[in-house]
């Protein structure tokens, strides 16, 4: 069943010794721990996993982590499960969602022929009147709505649990900026939490060559040896509230599925990293069309051949990379182009999954992969929340942090591109402000309630 999956690497985080067997769509699929439900069915040769919520187009992998939005299935009886970032488990048994009867022949598909008349929006308009049918026009437009069952009655993800936290600092993401400001942070005599939305700290090392690996290994190390810092893999910063109330949202907690700490903190350091952007041409929602990220993720960390065949548009060193990565996995590349000069694609054809590709100088090249490496957006949400109004680079052609409150800082590539050292240097420099300032408010908490009794 495996016949995408790569021999033993070094960097992989699959455990080969521990096999597990798994449902797709009623068929049986295996895989290994520490696969995610995406690398284990990219690995048996799964192209297609969805159907966009309009028009029914299939959808593959795009970006391969917790962002894919391509990649949101049913796992029994929990919906919009996020198959990029789920670890796969014995036993599992996993659908796809929003279609019928079937994901290979879906009947939604149809729309695609009367496109032309659903404008944006159309279903406010068209469905208004009369009035009286709308619970018949309610029935109707749920079949098509995006989204798994819901199972009210029988749901098992029913019993949840929170926790309140005082850390002086906390810390939104686990790469190397944001390690590198926990540990200064807990040097600096701070109690610290590390919040990191994948299953382990690392952030972009972990899919790079062998010397990045090693140093996120290390840090990590590091990390969770300090005796004043707290690491919570497997969970995301959901919110920055008044007075620096932050909400935590713990995935895979012993007690509980998910658990919800509202956490009020001195400092917080936000560093998210950056979100790869796609690239706009036609038919790039075509199965088979990835981004940089998306191959070195499956080639490195679940040793997964993303395809035969790869045309690759590189506008930056990450796409280099991966076009290495995809060489030494065996994959032919027919065509390398440099977004740097100018050179482009003009379309991809393909159903199932992508079969022939134009580029810019008007040749055509048939492959079964199209990977794009062409910039990132800076999810910036945190800042907003904070009240930060962030700045618009057109050079970078993304936007920047702009004036942030006192209590709340950002570090790595969220402000600015650089090397690793680079990257944790200004970690480093953002923890121990983060400390500084977290411990003053503490001091100057105890020096009032002092006062006052």
């Amino acid at each position: 069943m495996d016949r995408y999956r790569l021999p033993q690497r070094d960097s992989e985080v699959i455990d080969r010794s521990k096999p597990l067997s798994f449902t797709w769509n009623g068929r049986p699929y295996s895989g290994f721990e520490g696969d995610t439900i995406a690398s284990a069915l990219a690995g048996s040769g799964v192209d297609i996993f969805s159907r966009g919520m309009k028009y029914h187009r299939r959808r593959g992998i795009l970006t391969a982590d917790h962002w894919d939005p391509n990649l949101l299935v049913q796992v029994g009886d929990e919906p919009n499960v996020r198959a990029g970032h789920r670890r796969l488990s014995n036993g599992m048994v996993v659908s796809a969602q929003n279609v019928w009867p079937s994901l290979r022949f879906d009947l939604g598909a149809i729309n695609q022929m009367v496109g032309r008349f659903l404008s944006a929006g159309f279903y406010y308009k068209t469905f208004m009147r009369p009035r009286f049918l709308w619970p018949l026009y309610q029935k109707v437009l749920s079949r098509f709505a995006p989204g798994g069952r819901i199972h009210w009655e029988s749901s098992s993800h029913g019993a949840y649990d929170k926790r309140y936290a005082h850390p002086d600092v906390l810390v939104a993401g686990g790469g190397p900026s944001g390690m590198a400001a926990a540990l200064a942070a807990a040097e600096a005599g701070a109690d610290t939490l590390l919040v990191e939305h994948e299953h382990q700290l690392g952030g972009h090392l972990l899919w790079g060559g062998p010397a990045d690996q090693a140093e996120a290994a290390d840090m990590a190390k590091a990390v969770e040896a300090h005796p004043r810092i707290e690491v919570l893999c497997n969970s995301t910063v959901t919110g920055r509230y008044d007075h620096n109330w932050v909400s935590v949202l713990e995935r895979s907690h012993p007690t509980a599925p998910e658990r919800l700490i509202r956490a009020r903190t001195g400092s917080l350091v936000v560093a998210p990293g950056l979100v790869e952007r796609p690239y706009v041409f036609a038919g790039n929602d075509t199965p088979g069309v990835m981004l940089s990220g998306a191959v070195r993720r499956l080639i490195n960390l679940w040793a997964v051949k993303p395809g035969q065949r790869a045309v690759v548009l590189s506008a930056n060193t990450q796409g280099d990379s991966a076009l290495d990565d995809l060489r030494a996995a065996g994959v032919e590349i027919v065509a390398s182009l440099d977004a740097r000069v100018g050179e482009n694609i003009v379309s991809v054809e393909g159903r199932g999954r992508v079969r022939k590709v134009t580029l810019g100088d008007g040749r055509t090249v048939n492959a079964d992969l199209v990977v794009t490496a062409t910039g990132w957006t800076a999810p910036t949400s945190l800042l907003n929340m904070a009240g930060d109004r962030p700045v618009y680079d057109p050079v970078a052609a993304r936007y920047f942090p702009g004036s942030l409150p006192e209590e709340v800082l950002a570090t790595g590539g969220i402000v600015g591109d650089g090397s690793t050292r680079e990257l944790t240097d200004h970690g480093t420099a953002t923890g121990q402000l983060a400390a500084n300032r977290a411990l003053q408010l503490r001091h100057n908490r105890r020096t009032t309630l002092a006062r006052a009794a």
